[in-house]
Order: structure tokens, then C-alpha cells, then sequence
């Protein structure tokens, strides 16, 4: 049977919420063509035994469904990896176990792609913190290389699970995503795969339910590999890029990883943020800054003479910002 769209599922640790997941993708609208491949990356808890649980409530999804298990754990790249390697749907996509989707989403948007020929069509979502859910609009950009931009400058979302993509474009040869980058990995492979693409529709309407975690890796005490994959990203961005066409963007990004450096002060090393800045330069440095807000130009601006008063500033600035919310609510 033809596969029209693989959706690729890691498993982690997820519990508490794939049963949610699960059953989301289970009840979508397209009954037929569909592939669900869930990798299990040697989770330690219950999670494949509730995915298992859901799939007998689900028999008609029995043949649609691949359970891979990894012998040992490799990470959310290597585990998207092992999931690309089994896919066989014309289009392929990527979903977080902790996440879920509307049940119109994939039908909806390969009816999409095939009825405009699109390299990748992706869609509106929202945020949830499971009780609450903020809708958050991020399409409208449709060429490759502003959309580009837009995600170096932070001004669309990074993530894969909102794209579907072409299987040749999802599976060219050409795309790196070295197994030990743990953050920013969906930023460093949609970019890849925007170069290839020459046509880009887009759904203003919100078809994924992103999660909040607190306690995820962009809010947790942050240890030396997030920092590492940010600035292994950074600099594998002119080589990915056409330098002179994403100039300013590039060096947003850079400079944001800067900004992660005076944030989370216990993940740098003596004198890296000095070493990191002056192979930014600091005339690249002053041009970013003219695209930021205020204060982080400002603290920015500051760390370049003294970072570690930049650091106690950072602090100081998050901490007011967490008492104005908690006097909001």
C-alpha cells in the first residue's frame, strides 16, 4: 500500500503523556496512506508499554504503525534518524511524544501539499500548558530564503513537527545533523532542508498542540552540551548558508548564543564568552544589535566590557520579570 505521509514519533520518558499523544494521531482523519513510526529510544518508564495499551484500542492503525527500539539510547537526533531510515510515506513529518495533534492535521495538510506541489507546507499551533492553550500564528512568510531569516532572527518557530516535507527533501543525503547537538537540532535541520526546497505553502490555521515544560531543557539549569550544540550550530551556519544572502541573521544568531552564554553563566567556561565574541567580531556584533530589543542590546552591550556584571544584570532583569507575571495572576 502507498504511504502518502510518515510521521515520525521519539519516545523518552513520556508517560504521563503519550497515551494523549497517541490517541490523537490514531483518530486522525486520514484513514488510509498514513504511517506511524515510533522510536523507542530505550526509555526507562511505562511509555511503550502504554503506546502498546492505545494501539489494541486502535486495531484498524495496527498495520500503520512501527514500533523501532533502539538498543541503546542515542538522543532525540538519533532517534528522529532511526525514524527517517523507516519511512516510506511520500511526505514526512516529525511529532514530539509529549505533544499532540488536531485529528485534521496530516490529511489536511498533504491535501495541501499535493494540491499546490509543495516542497513543505506547515501550519499555525498553539502553546499549552494542558489547561490553557495560546494560539500562536507564525506562517505567512512562503519563500525559502526570507523564512530563513525569519528563523535566525526568532520571528517563526524552529521546530520540525509543524513541517511536512517532501521524502526527498527529508531524506537528501545532504543534510548533517551530528547525533550529539541536543539543542537547536530542528533549527539546524529545517534550514538544510529549506536550501532544497523551491515551493513553501502555508495554513493559517493551528493544527499542533505544543506542550509547555517547565522543567524542559530551555528552562532547566542549564549543563555544557545545550551551550556546545548552540555554538556547533553557529558555526556550521555559513557553510550551510549563503553567507552574503543571510548575513545579518547569522550574526543574530551568533549574538543570541552570546546572550545564552550571560543567561546561563554556569554553563561557560572562564573567558569563553570573550573568546566566542571576538570570533564573532565586534563590528558583526554592533550590526546584530541593531534587530534586538532593547534590553538585551543593552546587556549585550554591557558583557562585551564586563560579563560578569552582564551576568548579575541578566538575573536581576529575569527575576523582575518573574514577580511583574506572578503580580499579574
Amino acid at each position: 500500500m502507498q504511504r502518502k505521509v510518515s510521521v515520525c514519533i521519539p519516545v523518552y520518558g513520556v508517560e504521563k503523556y503519550i497515551e494523549r499523544c497517541a490517541r490523537s494521531l490514531f483518530e486522525q482523519t486520514m484513514t488510509d496512506g498514513i504511517e506511524f513510526i515510533f522510536v523507542n529510544d530505550c526509555t526507562k518508564d511505562r511509555s511503550i508499554e502504554i503506546l502498546e495499551q492505545v494501539l489494541s484500542e486502535y486495531p484498524q492503525r495496527k498495520d500503520q504503525v512501527k514500533i523501532i527500539h533502539h538498543e541503546k539510547n542515542g538522543g532525540l537526533v538519533a532517534a528522529r534518524n532511526t525514524g527517517l531510515k523507516h519511512a516510506k510515506g511520500d511526505y514526512i513529518i516529525h511529532c514530539d511524544s509529549d505533544d499532540w495533534v488536531d485529528v485534521n492535521m496530516y490529511e489536511t495538510m498533504y491535501n495541501k501539499a499535493i494540491e499546490t506541489d509543495a516542497d513543505m507546507v506547515y501550519c499555525d499551533y498553539y502553546e499549552s500548558d494542558l489547561n490553557n492553550h495560546t494560539l500562536t500564528i507564525k506562517t505567512g512568510t512562503c519563500d525559502p530564503e526570507l523564512l530563513m531569516d525569519e528563523l535566525l532572527f526568532q520571528n517563526n518557530n524552529r521546530n520540525l513537527w509543524d513541517k511536512l516535507f517532501k521524502r526527498q527533501i527529508a531524506l537528501s543525503t545532504t543534510i548533517n545533523c551530528p547525533d550529539h547537538i541536543i539543542m537547536g537540532e530542528d533549527l539546524l535541520r529545517v534550514l538544510q532542508m529549506l536550501k532544497l526546497c523551491e515551493n513553501i505553502t502555508c495554513i493559517s490555521e493551528p493544527y499542533y498542540f505544543y506542550r509547555l515544560n517547565p522543567a524542559s531543557i530551555t528552562k532547566a539549569h542549564w549543563k555544557r552540551n545545550p551551550l556546545q550544540s548552540l555554538l556547533d550550530i553557529g558555526s556550521l551556519l555559513p557553510d550551510i548558508l549563503e553567507k552574503n544572502n543571510h548575513f545579518a541573521a547569522i550574526n543574530f544568531f551568533k549574538c543570541s548564543v552570546l546572550l545564552c552564554m550571560i543567561k546561563h553563566p554556569e554553563a561557560v567556561l572562564p573567558d569563553e564568552f570573550n573568546r566566542y565574541s571576538s570570533t564573532i567580531g565586534i563590528k558583526n556584533i554592533k550590526y546584530a544589535m541593531r534587530f534586538m530589543e532593547r534590553p538585551r542590546k543593552i546587556i549585550l552591550t554591557i558583557a562585551l566590557k564586563n560579563y560578569k556584571i552582564s551576568c548579575v544584570m541578566c538575573r536581576a532583569v529575569l527575576f523582575i520579570n518573574s514577580l511583574l507575571k506572578n503580580i499579574k495572576k
